[in-house]
C-alpha cells in the first residue's frame, strides 16, 4: 500500500464517530476523524439519552462534562395516546437511573472534543466524495475540503469507518444500501422556550398517524421532535406551517406546550430508515446509523452509535494488531448486542401501525407495574431486550 494519512479514517464526527475515533486514539492508533461541518453544529434530532446512553457517557469519560455544560437531567419517560399513559420510572429502578436531555449542538462539541483531546486529528469542512478501492479492498477515501486542508485529495488508511449517519457516502459509494419498504417516514425538529409544563421527564405522544417527543434540555427549553409518513406533507405548504398544524392534531402536546414559544428553525430529515447489506468488510466498517435505522420511536440511536463505536474499535484494534484487512467479530458482535432490541422494536412499529392495540396494551401495562418495570429497563436501554419477546411476557402484558 502507498503512503498511509491515518491508521483509521472515521468519516462523519457525530457521536458514533466521534467515540470511535476517540477509543481507537485512546488505544495507541493514528486517526482522522472528517466532517463536512464545523463544529459546534446542529442536528436534527430528539435530543433525548436513556439511561443507557449516559452509562455509555460515563464510560467513555465524558459525563461530567455533559453534565457540566447544560442540559436537563429526566427522571423517566411518559408514553401515551389520547386514551391513556404508561410512565417509565427510571428514578425507580434498582439502583435509581436517570435520562438526559441535551442540545446535540453541546453534546457532539463534548464528544468531538474528547477525541482531539484523546489524540485523533479532526479535519472540518471536508466531503467526502466517496471510497478508494484497490484489489477489492478499502483503502482510502477522495475528498473535497475548503478548510485549513482545502483542495481535493485521495486520503489513505488501513480502515475507513462511515459514521456517516443515515444517508452514509460510505455505505452508498459502496454498493451497501438496500431499499427500505416499511417504515417510510419524516423526522421534524424544533425546540421551544417557556415550557414549564413538563415534569422532569420526557414525553412521546402518539396520534391516529403522528407521533411527537417532547425532551426537556434545560432552561425551560424542549426539543419537540415530530415524525409522520413520509408523503403526508402538501407539497405547498411551508415546513414550520405543517409542523405547527401536526403539533395540534397530537393528543396532549398543544396542553404539554402551553405558553411555549418556538425558539428555532424547524428542522428535518428523511426518509429515516435505512438498511445495509452488511456492516463490514475489506478495509471497511460501518458504526451508527449508517449501519442501519428503522425509526426513533425508541430513542436508541444514540445507544447504539456509542455502544458500536466501543464494539468497532475493539475489533479494529485486533485487526490492526494482526495486520489483517477485515475487522473480523464486528458484525457479529454487533448483532449480538443489537439483534433483540431491534426485533423488539419491529414489534413496537406493528403496535403504532395498530392503535387500537396500541390502545389496549398501554391499558393492560399501566394495571401491571412488574410488566411496566420490565419494560423501563429495556426502553431505557439498560436490561436486556430478550425476555420481553418471549411469548410468556407477551402474553402476561396482552392478556385481559
Amino acid at each position: 500500500m502507498s503512503r498511509l494519512d491515518a491508521d483509521v479514517i472515521v468519516v462523519g464526527a457525530g457521536p458514533a464517530g466521534a467515540a470511535t475515533a476517540a477509543h481507537l486514539a485512546c488505544a495507541g492508533c493514528d486517526v482522522l476523524l472528517l466532517d463536512r461541518a464545523t463544529f459546534p453544529r446542529e442536528k436534527a434530532c430528539a435530543e433525548y439519552l436513556s439511561p443507557g446512553v449516559v452509562e455509555q457517557l460515563d464510560d467513555l469519560g465524558v459525563l461530567d462534562a455533559v453534565a457540566e455544560r447544560g442540559g436537563q437531567w429526566l427522571r423517566g419517560m411518559r408514553v401515551g395516546t389520547a386514551r391513556g399513559e404508561i410512565h417509565l420510572d427510571f428514578a425507580a429502578s434498582d439502583p435509581p437511573r436517570r435520562g438526559l436531555g441535551i442540545p446535540r449542538l453541546v453534546l457532539d462539541q463534548i464528544l468531538v472534543e474528547h477525541a482531539v483531546a484523546a489524540g485523533a486529528r479532526m479535519w472540518e469542512r471536508t466531503r467526502v466524495r466517496g471510497v478508494v478501492v484497490e484489489d477489492g479492498r478499502v483503502v482510502g477515501v477522495a475528498v473535497s475540503a475548503t478548510g485549513s486542508h482545502g483542495g481535493d485529495a485521495v486520503l489513505r488508511a488501513r480502515f475507513v469507518v462511515g459514521t456517516d449517519g443515515v444517508h452514509s457516502t460510505i455505505a452508498r459509494s459502496l454498493g451497501l444500501t438496500r431499499p427500505v419498504r416499511w417504515p417510510r417516514r419524516l423526522g421534524l425538529v424544533a425546540r421551544y422556550a417557556g415550557a414549564t409544563r413538563l415534569d422532569g421527564t420526557g414525553h412521546m405522544r402518539v396520534g391516529p398517524d403522528l407521533y411527537c417527543g417532547l425532551a426537556p434540555v434545560g432552561d425551560g427549553v424542549v426539543n419537540v421532535g415530530l415524525v409522520g409518513p413520509l408523503g403526508r406533507k402538501p407539497p405547498g405548504e411551508p415546513t414550520s406551517a405543517y409542523f405547527e398544524r401536526c403539533l395540534a392534531e397530537v393528543p396532549g402536546v398543544s396542553e404539554a406546550l402551553e405558553g411555549a414559544q418556538r425558539v428555532t428553525p424547524v428542522r428535518g430529515v428523511g426518509p429515516l430508515a435505512s438498511r445495509v447489506r452488511r456492516v463490514a468488510g475489506p478495509g471497511y466498517l460501518l458504526v451508527g446509523d449508517a449501519a442501519g435505522f428503522l425509526d426513533p420511536f425508541t430513542g436508541e440511536g444514540i445507544f447504539r452509535a456509542l455502544r458500536g463505536a466501543a464494539l468497532a474499535a475493539d475489533a479494529l484494534v485486533s485487526a490492526l494488531a494482526r495486520g489483517d484487512t477485515v475487522a473480523t467479530g464486528y458484525a457479529d458482535a454487533r448483532r449480538a448486542a443489537f439483534r433483540d432490541k431491534a426485533a423488539l422494536c419491529l414489534l413496537i412499529q406493528g403496535f403504532l401501525g395498530a392503535r387500537p392495540l396500541l390502545d389496549y396494551a398501554l391499558a393492560r401495562i399501566a394495571e401491571r407495574p412488574d410488566i411496566e418495570a420490565r419494560l423501563t429497563g429495556v426502553l431505557g436501554d439498560f436490561a436486556p431486550a430478550r425476555p420481553a419477546l418471549h411469548p410468556g411476557f407477551l402474553w402476561a402484558l396482552l392478556k385481559p
